[in-house]
């Protein structure tokens, strides 16, 4: 019996040990959202006239240069509709681009989450800094998981901030849009 009771206790401990990242995760409700670059809008008309969509995601159009800012709406909040815990958190999204010339300086896509509270007088930036996708040297259409602890609040509008730059027009950057599967488990 004490055998059974350490091969137990041994059992549970190493079952921790093994997944860790698996009791970390984004709740249910949170999964089940995507935000893809058609729900972005360009901060301006100017902005707008830069780029363009092929295949779902935005792109540069033509001669155009410089860096442009778009706007994705997050529609998901604090309350979930998957059960009745009100409780909705994140720990990470997916970001679908490319970036061309990878970790140098010539193209660039950055993410970061922000929220308005229910007085909307002002944003309110989520973690420290934006991801930029100069951290990886990958140069073709990809995604990065980028990790990101958040518990949604109730009264509150969540969005990215998106921005996509290319320095010549030798560079094609491109975004895609942004999910919330997390990493599959081995």
């Amino acid at each position: 019996m004490m055998q059974l009771k350490r091969l137990i206790f041994l059992t549970a401990i190493a079952g921790l040990c093994t997944f860790p990242s698996a009791a970390v995760a984004n709740d249910q409700d949170v999964q089940a959202t995507t935000i893809p670059a058609s729900a972005c809008r360009p901060e301006s008309n100017t902005a707008d006239a830069s780029v363009r969509m092929v295949n779902g995601a935005f792109i540069f159009n033509g001669n155009s240069t410089g860096t442009v800012r778009f706007f994705c709406p997050l529609p998901i909040n604090r309350l979930t509709v998957s059960d009745s815990s009100n409780d909705n958190d994140l720990s990470a999204y997916r970001v679908y681009y490319r970036d061309t010339d990878g970790t140098g300086n010539l193209a660039e896509i950055t993410t970061r989450l922000f929220y308005r509270n229910s007085d909307a007088s002002s944003s309110i930036a989520v973690g420290a800094a934006a991801w930029s996708s100069n951290s990886s040297n990958l140069r073709v259409n990809t995604s990065f998981y980028v990790p990101q602890a958040h518990q949604f609040g109730v009264y509150r509008l969540y969005f990215f901030v998106v921005t996509m730059r290319r320095n010549n027009i030798n560079q094609d950057p491109a975004f895609g849009g942004i999910d919330f599967i997390p990493p599959q488990v081995p």
